[in-house]
Parts: structure tokens; C-alpha cells; sequence
């Protein structure tokens, strides 16, 4: 079964091209951070063959590829050997992590599967994802690189927790050290509610300085072709609904863009690397990093910004990368369905492999 969409002929919407030059490998397809590599994929015309995978054989994405798998979690033991597999059969150029939840996984399995499959896997090294996935070991980092992070300190250490009320009064945020997403985030604005977060959470949630006001938030994007070396950036103000950009555009900001790409100069990471920070008087103040593809994935191409274009481009096709002209213009975000005639989720949910959309032995 194909998918037909408004005003797309009835081909499956994030497949590859006749013109394209790398097949690919999308991870995490029922989330929006795939989704939106596979638009910008989609929107670059550069792979030939594209396959998805997800632990739940509902999810979107693997509707709408070439090929789409449904894989064990990341943590289970057979996770590796399964997309081995897969890799292999698809012959699979290059992978592109979608799922935060596989990020540290698969940045300790790279070498081990690119070593069996010969594919090239487009992630950070652990010690820098790990990093990036505590919220407390990204605070330290900032610390000892003296940058700009807002004060932070352990929910479970109550001393420190009082001297930060001193220094920086309330509102205060409380958020898990590996949360994402906004999930379990308190904007907390008094003493008691304070002490009943600190209590309920413990040192598995950090006590965090309140900085910048929402109307100065922003994303940014960086793209390191190996540790230290950043040869492009992307700023861009957003407005949030439920932890999600859904109003976005692009910052001209040369000495903004400078700071982001000494950010992810200093991180050390490799392929995309992302910045939330907000606007103070002390300068960007940056809350959060992420090693891996975001949220705006689906979003940055619209701009110029085509990082997941950069991956296929100069880690599968080894071509060099300079900083991309940003086109100015306002990005809306909405939902969007589709729809499987004749279709139920039992029978669903007991596929494994899907050809265009269609159910298959694989």
C-alpha cells in the first residue's frame, strides 16, 4: 500500500530518488527529531534508498520510507545484531541517529558496527554524549570551561540548594539530570514547593538558576566535521509550546553564531550538536546541549541550514563544508496525519518490516 498525500503523487513521502548517491538509515522514526531528518533528507534529493527503524512498528516514519524495521529497544541485548542486520541487507551508507533514547547506545556501539557493516555512523563519542545526557555533568562542564550556564546544584544536596535561593532568589527550575523534551520540568516560584521537588527527586534532578525571560529563548545548531573543528552554525528565536519550537526564525547575529561555534568547538563533538540558550544582560547563557540531531530538524532546512545534508554529504560522500547562506522567513509549525485504509493496530503491531508502507516478511 502507497500513501497518498494532499498534492504528492502516491509514493512514499520520505523516499529516496533515482539522482541520489548514499543509501541511509534513519533511527527512531516515530519521533519528531527523525521526522524531521527525513524531510530534510527528503528535501535534499541526496539519498538513493532510505529505511527507517523504531521499537514500535506504528510509528509513522515507517510508513513513509523505502523500507522501515521494527528493532528492540536500544538497551536490549539483541539490539545491535538486529541493526547489523539490517544494515547489511539494506547496505545502508550511512546511519543518522533519531532517538535520544538510542543516542549513548549506538555512540558506544559505533566503532563495533561500522567495523562489521562498513557504514558510517553519524554520532558523538560516548564520553561527549554522556556529558550532554546528565544535565548536572553539562553544568560542570560549562564550569570548568568558564562559560556562561546558569547556576546550578543538586536537588538532593539541601545546603547547596539553600545557599542558591540566597544567591539567586526564586522562580527556580527543577528538572531530571537525563529528562528532554521539557518532561518533569518545574518552574518552581515559592519555599514549600521547593522543598517537595527536592524531596520527591533527590540528586536524580538538578536546582537550576531561572534565567532570561521566554521571549528571548533560542535554538542553535552546530555542525563538527571531527572534535574542534565547526565549520557551521545556525541561531534561530523561537517561541515553545509543550517544550516544542512551533515559531521559529533565523538569527543574523555573526557574534552570536561565534560564541555557538566556540560552544561546540570546546564540546568536542562530531556531526550536529545543539544549544538552547537564552538572552541576559551577561550575554547568551546557554541551558542546555545536546549531542545529536533536534527537534528543528524539520524546521532549519526551510532556512538554508541543511544538516542532515551535511551528514550525507561530507561523512558519506567526503565532500568539504563551509558555513551555508541562511535565507531570511518564519517557520509555523503544525500536525499532520495520514491514513491507513484498512488497516487495525493488532495487525500492525505484529509487522516487523514494511516495503512503502506495506507489511513484509523481513
Amino acid at each position: 500500500m502507497k500513501i497518498s498525500r494532499t498534492g504528492i503523487p502516491e509514493v512514499a513521502a520520505w523516499a529516496g530518488v533515482p539522482g541520489g548517491r548514499a543509501r541511509v538509515l534513519v533511527t527512531g522514526a516515530g519521533g519528531n527529531v527523525a521526522q524531521g531528518i527525513l524531510k530534510a533528507l527528503a528535501a535534499s534529493g541526496l539519498a538513493s534508498w532510505v529505511v527507517s527503524t523504531d521499537v514500535n512498528p506504528c510509528s509513522v516514519g515507517l510508513f513513509l520510507t523505502d523500507m522501515g524495521y521494527a528493532v528492540p529497544r536500544a538497551d536490549s541485548p539483541e539490539f545491535a545484531e538486529v541493526l547489523s542486520d539490517i544494515i547489511r541487507r539494506e547496505q545502508i551508507d550511512i546511519v543518522l541517529v533519531g532517538a535520544d533514547a538510542e543516542t549513548l547506545h549506538l555512540a558506544r556501539l559505533r566503532a563495533s558496527l561500522e567495523a562489521e557493516t562498513g557504514c558510517t555512523l553519524v554520532v558523538s563519542p560516548a564520553d561527549v554524549v554522556a556529558r550532554c545526557h546528565d544535565k548536572w555533568l553539562t553544568s560542570l562542564w560549562f564550569q570548568e570551561n568558564g562559560l556562561l550556564h546558569p547556576h546550578t546544584v543538586l536537588a538532593g544536596d539541601r545546603q547547596a540548594v539553600a545557599d542558591l535561593v540566597g544567591l539567586v532568589g526564586y522562580p527556580l527550575v527543577v528538572k531530571p539530570r537525563t529528562g528532554f523534551a521539557s518532561r518533569d520540568v518545574l518552574l518552581v516560584h515559592r519555599a514549600e514547593l521547593l522543598e517537595a521537588a527536592c524531596a520527591r527527586f533527590g540528586d536524580s534532578a538538578i536546582v537550576q538558576e531561572h534565567v532570561g525571560e521566554p521571549s528571548g529563548e533560542y535554538t542553535a545548531t552546530a555542525f563538527a566535521v571531527q572534535p574542534g573543528l565547526v565549520p557551521a552554525a545556525l541561531v534561530m528565536h523561537r517561541e515553545l509550546l509543550q517544550g516544542t519550537s512551533v515559531r521559529v526564525e533565523p538569527l543574523d547575529d555573526p557574534v552570536v553564531r561565534a560564541e555557538v561555534i566556540r560552544w561546540a568547538e570546546l564540546l568536542g563533538g562530531i556531526g550536529p550538536l545543539n544549544f538552547q540558550f537564552r538572552a541576559t544582560s551577561r550575554g547568551p547563557v546557554c541551558f542546555e546541549v545536546n549531542a545529536r540531531f533536534s527537534g528543528t530538524m524539520g524546521v532549519r532546512y526551510h532556512f538554508g541550514y541543511n544538516d542532515t545534508a551535511m551528514a550525507v554529504r561530507h561523512f558519506a560522500l567526503g565532500e568539504e563544508l563551509t558555513q551555508p547562506d541562511v535565507s531570511p522567513g518564519v517557520v509555523l509549525r503544525f500536525w499532520e496525519e495520514i491514513f491507513l485504509p484498512g488497516r487495525d493496530l493488532r495487525g500492525l503491531s505484529d509487522s516487523r518490516c514494511f516495503a512503502a508502507g506495506e507489511p513484509c516478511h523481513g
